[in-house]
């Protein structure tokens, strides 16, 4: 299990020239905006503490628990979820503090941030916190065994 904690906070707009803001595609695209208008602010205290398992199987599939605080609370929520540039599925909002989503499939030993996308509520990105891995079907065999005394 990787543990991890992210907060989300936004900063107030003040009267200054705001600079220009720029986005990040879950292809980890990056472009400028000019003249934009700011980001809503996201709710105090919505966070992401774990995500378990934080390996999967390549051909997808594998559901996903991601814990954190306020997730709900606050009013309903939307939530997209990008294992690397791939979207997993969300499949219920277990609690204001858990998330269960599936994960799509990957390249074997592929390592993926996560993107979570929360509407109303903003972004949060986990770097590094998801590994693709072969799915083992073939089970035990004789030459498991361990025949030397």
């Amino acid at each position: 299990m990787r543990t991890l904690t992210l907060v989300l906070l936004v900063a107030a707009c003040g009267s200054k020239a705001a600079a220009p803001a720029t986005t990040t595609t879950p292809s980890n695209e990056s472009s400028e905006l000019a003249n934009t208008a700011p980001a809503p602010a996201a709710p105090a205290g919505l966070a992401v503490t774990a995500i378990e398992p934080d390996k999967g199987n390549t051909d997808g599939g594998t559901y996903v628990r991601i814990k954190g605080a306020h997730f709900i609370d606050d009013g309903p929520r939307n939530a997209k979820i990008y294992f690397g540039s791939r979207q997993g599925t969300v499949i219920r909002f277990a609690s204001d503090s858990e998330l269960i989503v599936e994960a799509p499939g990957g390249k074997p030993g592929e390592v993926v941030d996560v993107l979570l996308i929360f509407e109303p509520g903003g972004e949060l990105k986990l770097p590094r916190a998801f590994t693709y891995v072969e799915k083992n079907d073939s089970g035990p065999s004789i030459n498991d065994l361990n025949t030397n005394p």
